[in-house]
This record gives structure tokens, sequence and C-alpha cells, in this order.
């Protein structure tokens, strides 16, 4: 039975109507839920008579006020009321009601049940009690006794004892049945804890929000509270599957978490990527003046100034808003991405869930690639385009290969249009081989001192299957950056491509492998420098 607070009433000047508390919930019924932080709507409405009062609603963001709207009312003064009264009860949610009666309810089972042992425990006392006075009696005593008396008498006491035999087999199976009934019981109970923790109620003092109100005319006055909380946020997960015929899909799901202090059940959620810490001002640019030093004090000085570069105002703000995000911030040009989750959503008081939002299939290019200098089999890969017309978030994706679990990767943000490459996996028919061959001029190691370094490589790659595979290999190549120092590369074939994705020295070749095959590529690196200088390189 829900518990009402006894709210002193006062009375004004003659003729004005009486002002009261009225103690409201305000459940949370909206949340737009940002990667790190949200924005919690509560609403409620209370009947209200007409005069001056104030609405009491629980309160767990610290001093912090939130934004106030009513219709049917006007707003007042806005005061925290720390740990107002000690009894939380009046204060719950109907959920939490549900879940404190239930609970209740589980209690008193138990100590029923706990009776019920100890009626059990009772009837067996009595039923070993009796058998231990019926096996006191001493045959002896019934010398007095003629011989038809006595085999009449034995005849009683050898009913009796059976029967207190049977009486105490009965009780001692009803004492087991009791004390299973009060184990179910204290699960039940502990059970029924848990759910009624899980709803956040608090039982005991509670923090209120004084909202006053003015009500020109009695009847309905709604309430609706919009405040922001850091403590809630979301990330993206994916589950990616490659698959010969329809290619690469994203499940896309979204583990979404909150420690508001506020129970969130069955409200409507939005999952937004807009950031509400984002910069909102241009970087302070600090003047750039050049100076002559002393090569010891210019170091010094270089330091002193990066240690005394003042921080943009927003990034303070940040520092003291909390703690960093759990997730990295979405970082892309272009509108606000939001997502309504169809169904109402209850989200744990201190807790996480999971959602599945969507499934996205994406165009790919299906490609071996290989690494022969560190790597003994080649990776199949897939270059994927995003294709949907929205970013898709940074997120842990869990790769699938024709329905086989490969592992855990990172998926970085890839707005519209974008591509990225993910590994699905090695190739294990595709063996890979690499050796730097023994040289006349040369010595093995990382530091030579001589003035001329040769040596030579090679790489295979054998195709174990009964398909031929094209592989894109990569290979980095020697190349320096220092006058005195020649270096000479000469590859048989030549590479495809040179300096791969803006990677000095690395280069690529489109190999085609038949089945059962072998292809190898030859380098050779001539290395020239001056006498007394020693080389730094390893093939």
């Amino acid at each position: 039975m829900r518990h009402t607070l006894f709210l002193t009433t006062f009375l004004t000047l003659p003729g004005i109507a009486t002002a009261a508390d009225f103690p409201l919930t305000a459940p949370v019924t909206e949340a737009e839920i940002y990667l790190q932080g949200a924005m919690l709507l509560r609403t409620g409405a209370v009947d209200l008579p007409a005069g001056d009062h104030r609405l009491l609603v629980p309160h767990s963001d610290g001093a912090r006020l939130p934004d106030i709207a009513l219709t049917g009312a006007t707003l007042g003064a806005v005061e925290v009321l720390p740990d107002a009264v000690a009894d939380g009860r009046a204060y719950l949610t109907d959920p939490q009601q549900t879940a404190l009666d239930a609970y209740e309810a589980a209690l008193e089972a138990e100590q029923l049940a706990q009776d019920a042992r100890l009626r059990a425990e009772a009837a067996v006392t009595a039923a070993q009690t009796q058998l231990a006075f019926l096996q006191s009696i001493d045959a002896a005593g019934l010398d007095a006794l003629n011989a038809e008396a006595m085999l009449a008498t034995l005849d009683v006491i050898e009913t009796r004892v059976a029967l207190a035999e049977i009486a105490r087999a009965d009780a001692r199976a009803a004492l087991r049945a009791a004390e299973r009934a009060v184990r179910d019981a204290g699960f039940d109970r502990a059970q029924a804890k848990l759910d009624l923790d899980a709803t956040g109620a608090t039982l005991g003092s509670v923090s209120l929000l004084a909202i006053g109100v003015s009500v020109a005319q009695a009847g309905p006055v709604g309430v609706a509270i919009e405040a922001f909380s850091q403590q809630a946020g979301w990330a993206t997960k994916y589950d990616v599957a490659l698959d010969a015929d329809e290619g690469v899909t994203l499940d896309r799901k979204v583990e979404v978490w909150q420690r508001s202090g506020l129970p969130l059940t069955e409200i409507a959620v939005t999952l937004s990527t807009a950031d509400p810490f984002a910069q909102t001002e241009p970087a302070f640019v600090p003047p750039d003046q050049a100076r002559l030093r002393e090569e010891a004090v210019e170091s010094v000085a270089t330091s002193s100034l990066q240690r005394a570069a003042p921080a943009p105002a927003q990034f303070e703000a940040m520092a003291d808003a909390g703690p960093e995000p759990i997730v990295a911030q979405a970082n892309f040009d272009g509108p606000v991405v939001t997502y309504d989750y169809p169904r109402p959503v209850t989200l744990p008081i201190n807790g996480s869930l999971t959602l599945a939002l969507d499934t996205l299939t994406l165009d790919a290019r299906v490609f071996n690639r290989a690494a022969p200098r560190t790597d003994e089999t080649a990776f199949l890969m897939a270059e994927v385009t995003n294709s949907t017309g929205e970013p898709l978030l940074p997120g842990i994706a869990t790769i699938y290969r024709e329905g086989a679990r490969i592992g855990d990767t990172p998926l970085p943000l890839m707005p519209a249009g974008d591509e990225v490459e993910l590994a699905f996996g090695p190739q294990q028919h595709l063996r890979l081989e690499f050796a730097a061959l023994d040289n006349a001029t040369g010595d093995r190691g990382l530091f030579f001192t001589s003035g001329t370094r040769t040596q030579d490589m090679v790489f295979r790659i054998r195709n174990l299957s009964d398909e031929a595979e094209v592989i894109e290999t990569r290979f980095a190549l020697p190349y320096s950056e220092e006058e005195d120092l020649e270096v000479r590369v000469t590859t048989d074939p030549a590479p495809d491509t040179r300096d791969v994705e803006d990677r000095r020295g690395v280069a690529e070749w489109v190999l085609d492998v038949a089945p059962g095959s072998e292809t190898e590529v030859e380098i050779g690196v001539t290395l020239e420098w001056p006498e007394g200088e020693t080389l730094i390189w390893q093939p």
C-alpha cells in the first residue's frame, strides 16, 4: 500500500485559498541520449486548488536546477531541498511501487514458510519425546499384572511405539518439505529484492525539487522537467558478415548506458550523434614571434611556451564536466543523425543494455592481401564503401565469414561515401615465404661499418588450392633521405604500385597465382655510404 506523505498546510490572509505542498513523482518519459550525456524529460500532472502551492518532485542532480515548464499554472520560485523527507515511499513510480509490493509479499511468504518450519520442528520433537517415553517403560514394572493383563499391556505399548515411529517419520518428512519451502521462499525474496533495486526505488531519505506554482483556477496542472545528465551515453557495435553471394552485411547494434540515479522505465528513446561538448568558439590564436637564442636556452624556452599555451575555454569546460567519454566522440561534417527507437526502452538504474538498430548491406570489393615479410599466409580482405547515405560511427565489430566467427576489430568512423578495409581472416591455402639470400659482399645484421652493402631477397607465394588466386602483395623497399647514403633497388618483376597510400618505399604487386603453383619476386638492394659512417638497416 502506498504511503502518503503528511503535508502541513497553512492559511494565508482571509479570503485567500489554502496553500499546500503536493508530492509529484514525475517519472522520466523521454530521453535524447548522446554519445556522452543525455537530455531527460520528466513529466507529471496533478489536480491543484486555486492558490500558491509547491510541487515536491524527487531530485537526484545535486544543486543543479533543471528547465521547468507548466501548463495550467504559473511558475514561481524553484529550490532544491536536500534530504527533505526520510521516507521516500510517497515518491515511488508505479513500476517501483509494484516491485515494492512484490518484495513485501515475498518477504511475508518467506516468514510464513519459516513459521511452518518451526511448527514442523515442534512436531518432530513431540514425536521423538513420545517415542522416548514409550521406550522407557520397564517390563519389570508389569510383574504385578496377571499374564493376560500383561500381554494386553505389551500389545498396547507395541502399537503405541509403532504409531510413534510413524508419527516421527511423518514429522521429519514434513520438516524437510518445510525447509525446502523456506529455501525457495528465500530465493523468491532475494529475486524480488534484486528487481526492486533495479527500479532505483529509494525507501530512505529523498532530496526534493520544490517548484512554486500559482494556480488561478482549480484544475489539472501539467509539469515538464528537462535536465541534462552527463551520466548516460551510447556506443555502436557491429556484427559484420562476409558472404560469397550476398557481400558484406552489417548488423548494427547500440549499447546504451545510464547512471543518472533516475529510473528510466518504458521511456521513448532517441539516439543522437550530436556532441553536447563540441567546440562552440574558435581556438585562441597566440602571437608567433620568431627569435634567436642559444640552442640550450631555446629548448627550455620552447618547452616553457608549450606549457604556458592557453587552453581553449571549451576544453576547460569539458575537463570540469566529468569523466572522459567511454567512446570516441563523433567527428564529421554534415547534419546531426538521430535514431528514434521504435519501442519503449527500460534502462537499468546503473547499467546498460544492447539494442538492435538495423541491418545494412554495403558495397564491397573482396580481395586477397599478403605481407610476406612478416606473415605466413595471405588474408581475405573487403574494401567496404559506406553507401548508406549516413555516417557509420566507430565501434567494435565482430567479424563473421561464411557463418564462422573470425574475431573482433575496431571499425573506424565511416562518413557517407567513405571506404574502409576490413580483414576476414587468413587464407590458409595461400602460403607465404620470405628469404634474405646470402651475399659474398655482405653480412647479416643491423649495423654495418663498411662502405658498401648489397643484399638479395626473395618472397614467394604458393597457391595450394585448385582455383587461381589474385593476391595484392605489399613489401617495404628501402629508401634514403640522406644525401651521403645512396640506395639502389631492383625488383623482378617490377611492382604495380609504389609508395602505397603515401607510405614512402612501400610497393605493391598484384600477382596471379595458378592452382597448385608458386610465384616469386626477387629484390636486389645496394647501399653505399662514406667510410667512417655506420649503416643502420635490416632486410
